[in-house]
């Protein structure tokens, strides 16, 4: 990789994190990465609004019958989370209680410094760099589907730095590369009655009760496939108020899936029972919000044979890992249209881990991660 550009690159990154931007709010981000690729290639620059993307379209000569040009996609995010920065990094976050701390200001750097390599040396394919918002909130990948629709890239790559493997190695998984997931809101309108007289009310407590206690048996059932989870990540029953019994209830799960399928039938499954158990208290409304919806990441066998083989080529450190990660990612409604991979590629094994307060990008994986792509770009 140029040294030039990869000097670019890491001072964009700090730029990146300065001024991080939440899911939806990156106004400023994009016009960052805009700049930075009008300032450093000559490429075709979408702007779709909340997100953009660039073309680098391969030279005549490299377009024949015998070898026709390929169209190789990669994406970057660039949106930030909601958690305070550490004041003491020179470039920390202007904007108070927002910083970048899952790396997704690496990540669109590193496709920046690519977008200037490939603009400079030439490739014999075409190459689309997709640049995504609303990643953190599943928001992001369903908008920019629309490239895929609209662009027919024959293949698409994304990668992901990940604390804990040693900095520069490079993981790809068979299948699953991240699961399917949801946030499930059930809200159970009961009715209100004075404290002295529960029989008057219709309490939702124990119908959230024995959904909660339930979710062991739904989640480990012998015939599922893959890894099934449902996680309680809020209750709420009534209010502090001790006269009063309560007449409103909500139970909030995150569910994930290693397969999509067995997600849908937890879902159905959680939904039917809360209604069920509800019916029992005299509830009969109990209405079902979702939240945060992520499809699974699944890896095809061409796309993991050439990550796989680009990592041998850049000499690049293997790991490894028993099973698909189990955190979400949005990359998935990308390989529901076309071939596709998300790879992982280590910051280090004692590196701050993914959305803490600690947690900074690595600036030395910039140059692997360009490196793993080019070759992507040449070879894919």
């Amino acid at each position: 990789m140029d040294k030039d550009i990869l000097k670019s690159a890491a001072e964009l990154r700090h730029r990146l994190h300065r001024c991080a931007e939440l899911s939806g709010q990156e106004k400023q981000t994009k016009a960052t990465l805009i700049d930075f690729l009008r300032t450093h290639t000559s490429l075709e620059l979408h702007d779709m609004g909340a997100w953009f993307y660039a073309v680098y379209k391969a030279p005549l000569n490299a377009r024949t019958e015998s070898a026709p040009t390929r169209r190789i996609a990669f994406r970057a995010d660039f949106d930030a989370l909601p958690i305070e920065d550490d004041p003491a990094l020179p470039y920390a976050s202007e904007n108070r209680g927002v910083a970048h701390k899952c790396g997704h200001d690496g990540h669109s750097a590193a496709l920046c410094a690519l977008a200037a390599e490939i603009d400079r040396h030439g490739c014999r394919s075409d190459i689309l760099f997709l640049f995504q918002h609303a990643e953190e909130t599943g928001c992001g990948a369903p908008v920019c589907q629309k490239m895929i629709t609209d662009e027919k890239p024959d293949i698409i790559f994304g990668w992901h730095n990940m604390p804990g493997f040693p900095a520069g190695s490079v993981a790809v998984h068979d299948g699953t590369a991240a699961f399917a997931s949801r946030g499930l809101v059930l809200s159970f309108f009961g009715k209100s009655s004075h404290a002295s007289q529960p029989e008057n009310g219709h309490n939702p407590a124990r119908a959230i009760s024995k959904l909660i206690i339930d979710i062991p048996e739904l989640t480990a059932r012998e015939d599922h496939r893959g890894i099934v989870m449902a996680t309680v990540v809020c209750v709420r029953i009534g209010e502090e108020a001790f006269g009063t019994n309560a007449g409103f209830g909500q139970l909030m799960l995150t569910i994930r899936a290693e397969f999509e399928s067995e997600l849908d039938a937890l879902d159905a499954e959680i939904c039917a029972r809360a209604r069920a158990y509800a019916r029992q208290d005299g509830i009969t409304n109990v209405e079902v919000q979702y939240r945060d919806s992520f499809p699974e990441t699944r890896n095809t066998p061409d796309a993991v044979a050439a990550v796989r083989k680009a990592r041998l080529e850049c000499g690049l450190p293997e790991a490894h890992w028993d099973e698909p990660f189990r955190s979400s990612e949005d990359f998935g409604c990308y390989t529901k249209l076309t071939s596709g991979a998300l790879f992982y590629i280590g910051c280090g094994t004692r590196h701050a881990k993914l959305h803490t307060r600690e947690y900074d990008f690595n600036d030395e994986i910039i140059e692997h991660a360009v490196d793993m792509m080019f070759r992507l770009a040449q070879d894919a």
